[in-house]
């Protein structure tokens, strides 16, 4: 199956600096591009910094609206795993940590996250929400195209333990599991990716029209579903999120195809109030329209090179369109935009990928550039929903000279 093919692409070539999923996919072939994973400590990821303790909580969503477009049979519905990272209190922390993985069976046999079996979070599962009558800003994660709703592990648990509740769907038919909690079996058999035939520059413009027209749309309308239920989560008695959740200060945040969707929500969707991309080419027609709220767009600083020589100049060219839609996005909006370059990092910094798969030695340090990535993104959600300014914020940072700053006002 395609998509199951999808991901192990995914993971063996973290460790490639490009700027985009499609590039990604299909330079996987290459032997450049292949590493073997080092055996990775039990608990890979940061403690979590902030005030509180983090508890997690995982749901199965059924969209009895909407049927399964990735599938031929008409009853198919679509499923939504959703992982949710929330604050609790200190003392929840002395609790067994939730695994990475939950279930292995709910990938296939041949799956790389099955390689994550045992590894460890900080989040405790179940755990209750933090005392208190205070609500909490909300906040939508979305994963890269083709990876798990916890592949941002080490961005959401810190989110959370700042204060935030984080929610983050995986998304049928671009994304790694076949089994759901209600015995479902998904397999996808039409609408499937394009497969790569040799030309990198027809390959990439199909895969492009693929996700635009395909995937995209899925992705926006399973955000739309998740704040829905979010509103549901608020309102009925007995739910672990009853009257704590503050709906009027949603933010998104998402990595790569995942970024994409989050900027396109933020001009679609007026419940949107910021949004964080954290390395994603774009899609949808905010280039043309931009939106009207807080952005701030993250770049993997490393060049993009080909593993083929000959694909050198095809290779320039799609970076170039890519940075084009960038720049124009950026003209047509008009709130405060945010544009930070991280040096010698890479596609996978933005992702749990690097714990695994460690970047080269002439590359960031994978906790490194976490700790970046997760300073700015929280400093950006503190101050567009929060209210709270950060100096982080105002220009370039001696404390993390890896980073290129830059701000454009908001148009007045």
């Amino acid at each position: 199956m395609q998509i199951n093919r999808l991901t192990g692409r995914w993971w063996k070539i973290s460790t490639v600096g490009l700027a985009t999923s499609f590039l990604l996919i299909i330079l996987s072939s290459s032997p450049y591009l292949a590493q073997t994973a080092k055996p990775a400590p039990s608990t890979p990821f940061v403690s979590p910094s902030g005030p509180f303790a983090v508890g997690t909580h995982e749901y199965l969503w059924v969209d009895q609206n909407r049927e399964e477009t990735f599938t031929k049979d008409p009853a198919d519905r679509r499923h939504l795993l959703v992982r949710v990272w929330y604050p609790t209190d200190k003392t929840a922390a002395k609790n067994e940590p939730a695994l990475y993985v939950r279930d292995v069976n709910e990938f296939p046999e041949k799956s790389v996250y099955r390689r994550g079996e045992g590894f460890k979070t900080n989040s405790i599962t179940d755990a209750a929400l933090a005392k208190g009558t205070n609500r909490f800003p909300v906040l939508i994660y979305q994963p890269g195209g083709g990876t798990a709703r916890f592949i941002g592990t080490f961005v959401t648990e810190q989110l959370a333990s700042a204060g935030y509740i984080v929610f983050s769907a995986d998304h049928a038919g671009f994304s790694d599991t076949v089994v759901y909690p209600d015995g479902y079996r998904f397999q996808a058999d039409t609408l499937l990716m394009p497969k790569p035939l040799g030309p990198l520059r027809d390959d990439a413009l199909k895969n492009w029209e693929w996700w635009e027209k395909e995937a995209f749309p899925t992705w926006k309308a399973e955000v739309r579903y998740i704040l829905v239920k979010t509103k549901e989560l608020d309102e009925t008695a007995g739910q672990l999120y009853y009257k704590r959740l503050d709906l009027s200060r949603i933010g998104m945040l998402g990595w790569s195809f995942g970024g994409a969707t989050a900027v396109q929500m933020s001009k679609d969707d007026r419940r949107v109030k910021a949004v964080v991309d954290q390395d994603g080419q774009l899609f949808g027609d905010v280039s043309e329209k931009g939106t009207s709220r807080p952005v701030m767009l993250m770049h993997h600083g490393n060049e993009d090179k080909s593993p083929k020589p000959s694909d050198a100049e095809v290779m320039k060219e799609l970076i170039a369109m890519t940075r084009e839609r960038d720049r124009s996005f950026l003209d047509h909006s008009t709130n405060d935009r945010y544009e930070i370059t991280i040096a010698k990092t890479q596609h996978g910094h933005f992702s749990d990928f690097l714990l695994f798969f460690p970047p080269r030695s002439d590359e960031l340090d994978a906790h490194r550039a976490h700790e970046i990535i997760v300073t700015y993104t929280l400093s950006f959600f503190d101050k567009y929903l929060r209210g709270r300014d950060s100096v982080l914020l105002s220009g370039p940072s001696d404390k993390y000279p890896e980073v290129t700053f830059q701000k454009t006002p908001a148009k007045k």
